[in-house]
């Protein structure tokens, strides 16, 4: 019963831990492909559709996984907040 409790915890902790380390990384992955969007001047499924596979699924794994879903969410709306004016 005890062992449970402490294999919550520790389980709980490095999915926080995971969490808290891919903010700046999708942080830095977002403010890249906005500025992509804006250098190149396509949309958004032209410029997917100009990718290699490997970076197609790249962003795919990085962005369309649940596990990094609230990392994703986090620095969505760090994003929106430091760009909102701009």
């Amino acid at each position: 019963m005890m062992e449970d409790g402490l294999l919550f915890y520790v389980i709980g902790g490095i999915l926080l831990l995971y969490v808290l380390v891919m903010i700046p990384i999708q942080y830095r992955n977002i403010a890249a492909t906005k500025e992509e969007f804006k250098r190149t001047k396509k949309s958004h499924n032209e410029t997917y559709d100009d990718m290699s596979f490997e970076e197609q699924q790249l962003q795919f794994n990085l962005q369309g996984s649940l596990i990094n879903l609230p990392s994703t969410l986090i620095a969505t709306l760090i994003y929106k907040i430091i760009h909102r004016n701009k």
